[in-house]
């Protein structure tokens, strides 16, 4: 009964704890090019919206698939840090391509990002993305906590 007692208080309590959305700023990030954020947070977890090669210096997009994919991790480097997190905090990706025989090149980039921590992920072929960008990557990352 104690152990039922005990559950109970914890539920009430992290049901009632104040838990709000928070939009982080990004100073050092391309500037959005619709009405979205470029990063959202709820308690621990951070979702990310899809990114595109773009440098933020030029706000100009990477010509090729392989300097759009390292231009979009460098910058999920500066959203994630922004979030209090890292590359080894990101627990799902989303890669959209426009070419799927660019798969391999983009897996061998990616997998470069990662120290054998994994996310899970789905890659999808689409027919095109914005500003005609060959790769768009999306995330939902946990904060780390140290």
């Amino acid at each position: 009964m104690k152990k039922i007692a005990f559950i109970l208080s914890v539920l009430l309590v992290s049901c009632s704890s104040p838990k709000k959305i928070v939009r982080v700023n990004h100073s050092n990030l391309p500037t959005p090019i619709g009405p979205y954020s470029h990063s959202v947070r709820y308690d621990n977890l951070i979702f990310v919206s899809g990114q595109i090669g773009v440098d933020p210096k030029t706000n100009i997009l990477k010509e090729s698939i392989e300097e759009q994919t390292i231009q979009i991790f460098e910058n999920l480097k500066v959203i994630l840090k922004d979030n209090h997190s890292d590359l080894n905090h990101i627990v799902k990706t989303t890669i959209f391509i426009t070419n799927i025989k660019q798969y391999d090149v983009v897996n061998k980039l990616y997998g470069q990002y990662f120290e054998n921590n994994y996310p899970a992920r789905t890659t999808i072929q689409i027919v095109a993305l914005p500003k005609n960008a060959a790769i768009e990557i999306e995330f939902v990352a946990v904060k780390s906590q140290n």
